[in-house]
């Protein structure tokens, strides 16, 4: 079920700059967020909702243009917005991600965030994701010089979201109980937690008549509507784990890493 969509779209546009006076750069971040969600309310589309990891990974990205002078969806390290988003934010499963780019010059030091939305708007690739129905959540960051500003969108489809704070190793004699926020928008009751194992010829008996090779599946606990948990055995024994979620039995392959030791 995976569906992680990269697409690389740029956009440089130069000169097309108007004066805002008074606006911190979180301002115009959130202000970029709310122009982003007019364009889709005006095709019939879900608003997104903020969320702050994703900002947190597209402003580093912009700060990482602007600091190493380029301009791509690879970074200085080789990474993409689903890489940064596994390294920098691996609390977050999603579906789907997606990112969109924009480099502005400016003489006067002066820049506005409705021509960064036009800017994408008017651009066939970057305008599919700003008007992607799948997408529920984005961040904004902004990377800014005296005369040059840098800018990401990161869209994304979550699924959960870990609330757990977990050591880097675990001891694989115990049981661990893990808490996650669910994101998606599918009914709770589809959801399904997968915990896959390190040897993947390892198996999970079911029932006398079923048995699942390489994983197992994990009950899942509501809390409520939005708060859960679940209980994680390392019956494999020791090695990297992960513990992965979808709909209906199936799961999306990038889940929480386990190292259990």
């Amino acid at each position: 079920m995976k569906q992680t969509m990269r697409l690389v779209c740029i956009v440089v546009l130069f000169g097309l700059v108007l004066p805002v006076f008074g606006m911190t750069v979180q301002e115009f971040e959130f202000e970029v967020f709310r122009l982003t969600n007019i364009e889709r309310e005006n095709h019939s589309l879900s608003p997104l909702q903020y969320e702050y990891g994703l900002a947190d990974i597209a402003r580093m990205h912009s700060n990482n243009m602007l600091r190493f002078d380029y301009f791509s969806h690879k970074d200085h390290l080789g990474d993409e917005v689903f890489d940064r988003q596994k390294r920098y934010y691996p609390e977050l499963v999603v579906a789907s991600i997606g990112e969109n780019i924009i480099k502005f010059n400016s003489h006067t030091g002066t820049f506005n965030p409705q021509e960064l939305v036009d800017g994408w708007m008017n651009s066939e690739h970057h305008r599919k994701n700003i008007l992607n129905p799948d997408y529920t959540h984005m961040g904004v960051g902004i990377g800014l010089s005296a005369n040059t500003l840098y800018a990401t969108q990161n869209f994304a489809k979550p699924l959960v979201k870990l609330r757990s704070i977990l050591p880097d190793t675990l001891d694989r004699l115990r049981i661990y109980r893990i808490s996650f926020e669910y994101m998606g928008t599918d009914p709770i009751k589809d959801l399904t937690c997968t915990l896959i194992y390190p040897d993947s010829e390892q198996t999970y008996q079911i029932s006398d008549e079923q048995e699942m090779v390489g994983a197992q599946p994990i009950k899942i606990d509501w809390q409520d509507k939005q708060m859960f948990s679940v209980l994680v055995p390392f019956l494999a024994g020791r090695g990297d784990y992960q513990l992965c979620f979808g709909y209906k039995g199936n799961y999306f392959p990038e889940g929480i890493l386990l190292r259990a030791r």
